[in-house]
């Protein structure tokens, strides 16, 4: 298995070098490979979108799919360094943990962390995955599915329960979503983790589309309802907003 990763990535590395494409014969020779391996190989690339073959010359080359992968790194990495400005900001003037996450394969990611001065153990670090339906930030990335969307992430993901709070019924959510559309930002009611509750608020690429979420998370005792629906709720937005702005989203 270890050998099959290897070889498929020495072909999209070697293609990379080649942008007129290689043979199938050339591309056997070049990593001494058996012509019946390379075809196999390069087959399973291509249905993947990873490889297409000119239908004139037959030579391989790199697909598209590879286009989309360097294009979602590169955007996040442009998220992170763009956001961070605002994280350390909403860190500072609320004095709690800060997130910046995104969607992948139906599953928060944990891109950046800012940690809080004060003392707070939680679920989150960098890197860490999540559900999309409990937490304030995987429900503000649900907010721009669709219908088909979501009932995918229900059927393939479906609801698990991680505290009383949490949501696990379709039309309940779904009016969460629609709830959170309406006032710009998602509350985690202590819905992932018992005595913490958190604000998220979505930012937006030029197109405006969500394409991240950043929360402000803290214990409740410190985190109260008055909180996050007055103060917190009108920092996160302002610091989504300025972030958004600076990926070229113009509010309407």
């Amino acid at each position: 298995m270890v050998q099959s990763v290897e070889r498929t990535l020495s072909i999209l590395e070697l293609l990379g070098h080649y942008p007129n494409g290689l043979s199938i014969t050339a591309v056997a020779k070049e990593l001494n490979l058996a012509k019946s391996t390379a075809h196999r190989l390069l087959s399973t690339l291509m249905a993947r979108g990873y490889v297409q073959q000119d239908s004139h010359s037959g030579y391989y080359c790199l697909g598209t799919q590879c286009l989309v992968l360097a294009s979602n790194l590169l955007n996040n990495l442009d998220i992170r360094s763009v956001a961070k400005d605002a994280l350390h900001s909403l860190s500072s003037s609320t004095e709690e943990v800060v997130h910046l996450c995104i969607e992948d394969k139906n599953e928060v990611v944990y891109i950046d962390k800012v940690e809080s001065n004060q003392t707070l153990r939680m679920y989150s670090q960098i890197g860490r995955r999540a559900y999309m339906h409990c937490t304030g930030v995987g429900k503000v990335l649900l907010s721009d599915f669709n219908v088909d969307q979501l009932d995918q992430l229900i059927k393939e993901k479906g609801l698990p329960i991680f505290t009383e709070n949490t949501i696990t019924d379709r039309k309940r959510l779904l009016d969460e979503l629609a709830l959170i559309k309406e006032r710009g930002y998602a509350i985690d009611e202590e819905e992932h983790e018992k005595g913490i509750r958190c604000i998220a608020a979505p930012i937006r690429d030029y197109e405006g589309s969500i394409i991240a979420a950043i929360s402000i998370a803290g214990p409740i005792e410190r985190v109260t309802r008055a909180r996050v629906k007055g103060a917190l709720a009108k920092e996160i937005i302002k610091q989504s907003c300025n972030i958004s702005n600076k990926l070229g989203y113009i509010q309407k």
